[in-house]
C-alpha cells in the first residue's frame, strides 16, 4: 500500500505546473454567426443597396439588441464586430483596438477596462458577425465557469431575441495564461501552482455542467524571438536566393531534437511572418490566409508529426513553436504533464541553442479552449 501511494504521489506531482506569479490570464469567449440574407430580414428587413452604407442600420440595430442583453446580465467588457478579421485578445495595461488587413487585435487590463463598442463599416456586408466578451476581475481562472454560464445564457437570449433557431449560434472559449518559461532564471523566484484541467472538467469542479455537445483543445504556442546570436551562431549567406536556409534547418533540428527527447510528438515550427491560429479540425489541415496560418489537429488522433513552416529567404522577427495535446496527453483529467513536458522541451531547445536564459526571454502562451452551440 505504501509503494501505491508513493507512486500515485509522484504521478500527481508531475501533474503539477509551477507558474511564474507574473503570468498574465486571459479569459474571453466570442459568440459568432454566419451573416445571412435570413439574419438581415430578421434584424432590420429589407436592405436598400442603393445607399452608400446599406448595411449600417442593420449593424446598429444588431448591436444595440445585443448591448442591451449584456447589460441585463450585468457583463462589463463586450464588443459587436463585424469587419472580416480574426478576433485576437492579448493582455495589456493600456486598453487599444490595433486592426490589420485580416486581423482585430484587443489589448486591454482585466482588472481594470470595460468597453461596449461596435466594429464595422456599414458600407460592407461582413462574412460574419460576432460578440465578444471579456472576463474582467482578478480571478479569472477561478471565475471562469461562472463567465461562461452568464455569456453563454446572455447570448442564449440575444439569439431568442434575434429570431433563430437552435445552435445557429456558436461560441468559442478561450483562456489563455502567458509567461517567460525563464521567469526564474531571472531572479522570479514566486510562483503558483496550476494543474491545467480540461476546461469542462475544471468547470464541473467549480459547479457549472457543460449541457450538450462540445469540443476541447489545449496547446501552447511559445514565441522565440530572433536574438542577433542566433544569426551570429549560423553562416549566413545573403547574396544566396535564401540566405537563411541553414539557419532554421539548426533551429528545426534542434527543436526536433528536443520534442522527441522529452515525448512530444504533436508540434510546429513557423518561421515565414505569419500569426499561427489552432482549431480543431478532424482533417488536421493546414490553411493560408494571407498573413494569418490555421493550424487544424484531431485531439483525438495520437498519431503525430513534427512539421515545420518556413521560408529561407525571409528574417522573421519571432519564430514560434506550437505543441498540440491529445487525448492521450491528458493525465488525471488534466494537462498539468503535458504543460511540463512542453517547459522541458523549451528548455533542452534553449541549451541546444545556446541560449542566454538569465537575459533573453521565450514566451509562453498555453491555450484552452472549448466550442459549444447555442
Amino acid at each position: 500500500m505504501r509503494r501505491t501511494n508513493s507512486t500515485l504521489r509522484r504521478r500527481r506531482a508531475a501533474d503539477k505546473v509551477y507558474v511564474p506569479k507574473s503570468a498574465r490570464d486571459n479569459h474571453y469567449l466570442i459568440a459568432e454567426m454566419p451573416l445571412t440574407d435570413k439574419l438581415i430580414e430578421l434584424v432590420v428587413g429589407k436592405v436598400d443597396l442603393s445607399l452608400e452604407q446599406p448595411y449600417q442600420k442593420f449593424y446598429q440595430k444588431l448591436a444595440k439588441l445585443a448591448f442591451d442583453v449584456v447589460e441585463e446580465f450585468d457583463i462589463d467588457h463586450a464588443n459587436f464586430i463585424a469587419n472580416n478579421r480574426l478576433v485576437r485578445v492579448r493582455n495589456s495595461d493600456e486598453q487599444q483596438v490595433l486592426h490589420t488587413e485580416k486581423q482585430s487585435f484587443f489589448f486591454y487590463s482585466p482588472n481594470h477596462n470595460s468597453t461596449f463598442k461596435g466594429y464595422f463599416d456599414g458600407a460592407v456586408r461582413s462574412n460574419k458577425v460576432k460578440f465578444l466578451f471579456l472576463a474582467t476581475g482578478d480571478s479569472l481562472r477561478e471565475d471562469a465557469g461562472s463567465f461562461h454560464q452568464k455569456v453563454f445564457n446572455a447570448v442564449n437570449i440575444i439569439s431568442k431575441r434575434i429570431g433563430l433557431q437552435a445552435s445557429e449560434l456558436k461560441v468559442r472559449d478561450h483562456q489563455h495564461l502567458t509567461y517567460d518559461i525563464f521567469a526564474r532564471e531571472k531572479g522570479s523566484r514566486e510562483s503558483v501552482t496550476h494543474t491545467f484541467r480540461e476546461i469542462s472538467a475544471r468547470y464541473l469542479h467549480q459547479g457549472y455542467k457543460l449541457e450538450g455537445e462540445h469540443t476541447a483543445i489545449t496547446y501552447a504556442v511559445v514565441s522565440v524571438p530572433m536574438a542577433r546570436r542566433l544569426l551570429k551562431g549560423t553562416d549566413i549567406d545573403h547574396n544566396a536566393d535564401k540566405p537563411y536556409e541553414n539557419l532554421y534547418t539548426e533551429i528545426t533540428q534542434a527543436f526536433t531534437q528536443s520534442a522527441k527527447k522529452h515525448k512530444l510528438n504533436h508540434a510546429t515550427i513557423i518561421a515565414n511572418g505569419m500569426s499561427p491560429i489552432v482549431r480543431y479540425d478532424e482533417q488536421a489541415r493546414t490553411i493560408i490566409n494571407g498573413d494569418i496560418i490555421s493550424l487544424g489537429y484531431n485531439p483525438h488522433d495520437e498519431a503525430g508529426e513534427i512539421n515545420s513552416e518556413w521560408q529561407g529567404d525571409k528574417l522573421v522577427d519571432t519564430i514560434r513553436l506550437v505543441f498540440f495535446a491529445t487525448d492521450v496527453d491528458e493525465t488525471h483529467k488534466t494537462y498539468g504533464k503535458f504543460v511540463n513536458q512542453v517547459m522541458q522541451t523549451i528548455g533542452s531547445f534553449a541549451d541546444e541553442l545556446n541560449w542566454k536564459k538569465d537575459r533573453d526571454y521565450m514566451l509562453m502562451r498555453l491555450n484552452q479552449q472549448l466550442v459549444r452551440r447555442v
